[in-house]
């Protein structure tokens, strides 16, 4: 049995994934923001209760709706039930505060981890593999040279996230213009899929459609997955029509309290026959939808928002 838990971060990320019947695996992606340090906290608290571990702590990347979360944690004095992470960026300053969404000092960050006794492991990129009690990791991306192009870009310059206002019209006006992310610390984020009793899950952080179809091409060309956690918080500049076309899947995770622009959903709607989408905030009952969206898209079923908030999914 594998348990899906997206935790309610925010703009950020945390997901919980949970397999096994006797021995756990527990593996955490990415720990929210700043914001999400008392959820961060009650997720330890909950795998605390089962008599567990986190086996695994991944950070997709190091911009701060993915890790500030669990600093208080480390910070506070006692145990910590970490036994392994998977960080990019330890030994450089690429992730500095000239970047708008990454922590200040990621050397300080990794020196709380080696307080505690948590092993780390870098750099994490295609082809490692990891196993624990059957269940299999395989990453398959960040290349080498997307990691060392986030040190060399942000050691050199300064470097800001885009951000754009979500299209809220009807989804079939849209003007669909793919204009790809180019930021280089989502191009270094880790691709991987977690795999336990035949069950896939693919995990793609921030990174963008051009890396994900090119690691997907490499290592997962025949591969039909569970569900895909959509990249960068369902953004158009990370979700093109030919990684829509190219990935299999029925269910697709969305994490974020934000509106998603309506171009995701036109590529969808105009590539696939239904989509369903399990989202951890109900940000789209309240007029995100018009009329003519509903009439057409949601009560065909095209398109099927489950909110999920803190259930379980259970594969």
């Amino acid at each position: 049995m594998i348990e899906i838990e997206v935790q309610k971060a925010r703009h950020g990320e945390c997901i919980w994934i949970r397999c096994g019947t006797e021995k756990r695996v527990n593996i955490v992606i990415d720990a929210g923001p700043s914001t999400f340090a008392a959820g961060f906290k009650n997720l330890i608290n909950k795998i605390v209760s089962c008599g567990e571990r986190i086996d695994l702590l991944v950070f997709s990347h190091i911009d701060d709706d993915h890790i500030q979360g669990c600093v208080r944690y480390l910070q506070d004095t006692g145990d910590k039930i970490i036994d392994k992470v998977w960080i990019n960026g330890f030994g450089t300053n690429v992730y500095s505060n000239l970047q708008e969404h990454s922590v200040n000092n990621v050397s300080d960050f990794v020196d709380l981890l080696k307080k505690d006794g948590i092993s780390i492991e870098y750099p994490i990129f295609a082809g490692k593999e990891y196993e624990c009690n059957g269940v299999t990791i395989k990453v398959i991306g960040p290349s080498d040279t997307d990691i060392l192009a986030a040190a060399v870009k942000i050691d050199s310059s300064k470097v800001r996230e885009h951000t754009s206002t979500a299209y809220v019209g009807n989804i079939d006006e849209i003007i669909d213009e793919y204009k790809p992310d180019t930021s280089v610390t989502n191009k270094a984020s880790i691709i991987m899929v977690v795999e336990y009793e035949d069950k896939k899950i693919l995990f793609s952080g921030d990174n963008t459609s051009e890396n994900i179809l090119e690691a997907l091409d490499k290592y997962c060309i025949r591969d039909k997955f569970e569900i895909i956690k959509l990249p960068h918080h369902g953004s158009p500049r990370n979700i093109s029509r030919e990684l829509i076309k190219k990935i299999k899947a029925d269910r697709f995770i969305i994490s974020t309290n934000k509106r998603i622009d309506k171009a995701t959903l036109l590529r969808f709607v105009e590539e696939r026959e239904n989509t369903e989408l399990l989202i951890n905030y109900d940000w789209w009952s309240n007029g995100y939808f018009t009329s003519s969206d509903i009439e057409k898209y949601i009560n065909t079923n095209r398109i099927m928002m489950k909110y999920i908030g803190d259930e379980k999914i259970i594969l």
